[in-house]
């Protein structure tokens, strides 16, 4: 059964928010509150993580050229992963959309930035996951990932409560390659982060014990609230 959220504010308040994007650190909790987010806006979503996965279990051209990258713990080039967006973001048109692990470096932001003013339409919001890296490291240890509908989640279950999937561990999910993953973000995304931040466009979630999905995601409402006002 697909999981629901509450909503904790009204839609209708907040239809100028159209476009997200959702920047955090691996295990920041962005995919739980994205799921938030597009069960209140009603958005289409793309994670780019999941997408590289499926095409990389789906043997495609994409998905050999990525493996090839990931393979030896290199980052996908942005070439590749703008010509995905952009494809997926071409199909969608000026629905509603939420872009979850993209932008990852300034200089997507910027081929993003440019692709969005030649459709006339642009970002209305970034929220930015801001969590604490000794809660992220306990997370990573304890994530599990469905291996058919690609839902992640703390958790011992070795069925996937949304489809009944086989619940997996990510051979990356370890302190040693987390590590790197973080120093990459600090270097990469964090900086995404902050040049949005300097347009006045994020709404940033600091967490820094571990709390309730649901409380974040009360006060990530009151934030995109103040956002607005």
């Amino acid at each position: 059964m697909k999981q629901r959220f509450t909503t904790f504010l009204k839609v209708t308040d907040m239809k100028d928010l159209k476009h997200f994007i959702l920047v955090g650190a691996p295990a920041s909790g962005k995919g739980t509150q994205g799921r938030f987010l597009t069960d209140t806006f009603n958005l289409n979503s793309l994670s780019t993580g999941s997408m590289l996965r499926r095409e990389i279990e789906s043997c495609t051209e994409l998905g050999r050229k990525a493996l090839s990258y990931m393979d030896k713990a290199m980052l996908v080039p942005d070439e590749i992963v703008n010509d995905m967006v952009r494809g997926w973001l071409s199909e969608v048109d000026n629905d509603a959309w939420l872009l979850d692990g993209y932008p990852r470096t300034v200089a997507q932001a910027e081929a993003l930035d440019h692709f969005l003013t030649q459709r006339g339409t642009a970002v209305d919001v970034v929220v930015w996951m801001d969590v604490a890296r000794e809660l992220i490291e306990q997370r990573i240890l304890r994530r599990r990932e469905c291996s058919t509908c690609g839902y992640v989640v703390q958790t011992p279950d070795e069925v996937c409560t949304r489809c009944g999937g086989k619940m997996v561990s990510r051979k990356d999910d370890n302190l040693e390659s987390f590590a790197r993953r973080w120093k990459d973000f600090e270097a990469m995304t964090l900086p995404v982060a902050k040049y949005y931040e300097a347009r006045g466009m994020v709404v940033k979630m600091t967490v820094t014990e571990e709390r309730e999905p649901s409380e974040v995601s009360r006060d990530l409402a009151r934030k995109l609230e103040e956002y607005r006002q």
